[in-house]
């Protein structure tokens, strides 16, 4: 839950094949002038605007940090999830359309009177990572990137990598999902060549303990960046999982515990926080 030092506003807007999206927006109580905004891009599954994790919801825990640190916060419900619709039948849906769902995010926050249009920041969290990159490629006017244990590989290497330890049963279903035509929309994107390209800053974020984005992928994506000569912040936080939810050693050692709730790494939030403010 946000505590009360925080303001919020319900939202709705469309995406490029007019499916309304809904959103919430929070802002620091302490507001007098316009202030910067991050757009918190989730996974493409179907998910809220609190990008829950068991019974954690991830991104409001991040939207509070971010609000005491003096930004607005621009979250969103997926499309067809939520208060989102979707115009697009969920078996015609692609990459694309989730691009086009953050794009329009970004439109709409430059849009809201309280928000600086000339700071905005994505912070995209797993393959929402991805979909900042994307938007950032397509043009959108942002001002940086925060990837928090992002895709890294293309898509069928990282199901490929994932699947090394995993049962019969699973690699099965995991060749079936890579052909069906929504993850064939990912077939040729590779987030190293997408970030060599990228013209902002970028803050990469990972959780040692971090099990879905393998740290030589997550490294090779930040040497991508190095060597393209791009802008690029890298942190690191032990005890972290993917989500930079911090685990017990308890789960450290036998797997996190998702029934249970979990704390944003308040080291990670400042990281952010202190980032945002450089650049």
């Amino acid at each position: 839950m946000l505590p009360a030092l925080t303001l919020l506003l319900g939202l709705t807007f469309l995406s490029a094949d007019g499916s309304s999206i809904g959103a919430t927006v929070s802002y620091p109580k302490t507001i007098g002038t316009k202030v910067p905004a991050v757009i918190l891009i989730g996974t493409n599954g179907p998910a809220d605007r609190t990008e829950p994790v068991g019974k954690t919801p991830v991104f409001d825990l991040y939207a509070q940090a971010l609000n005491a640190g003096g930004f607005a916060v621009l979250r969103y419900d997926n499309r067809g999830i939520g208060e989102s619709t979707t115009k697009t039948q969920a078996s015609q849906v692609r990459r694309q359309n989730f691009i086009d769902d953050a794009a329009s995010a970004v439109r709409a926050a430059a849009a809201v009177p309280k928000i600086d249009g000339s700071r905005i920041y994505l912070l995209g969290l797993s393959e929402g990572g991805e979909t900042a990159l994307a938007v950032a490629l397509q043009g959108a006017p942002v001002r940086g990137l925060i990837l928090v244990g992002p895709l890294s590989v293309p898509y069928s290497q990282a199901m490929e990598e994932q699947d090394r330890n995993a049962s019969p049963v699973a690699r099965e279903r995991d060749t079936l999902l890579l052909a069906l035509p929504y993850f064939q929309s990912y077939a040729n994107v590779d987030p190293r060549k997408e970030i060599a390209f990228i013209r902002q800053p970028v803050l990469l974020l990972r959780g040692f303990a971090d099990t879905q984005t393998p740290a030589a992928d997550f490294d090779d994506l930040a040497k991508a960046a190095r060597d393209a000569g791009r802008v690029v912040a890298v942190e690191r936080f032990p005890g972290d999982d993917h989500f930079l939810l911090q685990l017990s050693s308890d789960e450290l050692q036998a797997g996190p515990k998702y029934e249970l709730l979990h704390e944003f790494d308040s080291a990670a939030a400042a990281a952010i926080v202190i980032w945002l403010r450089s650049h």
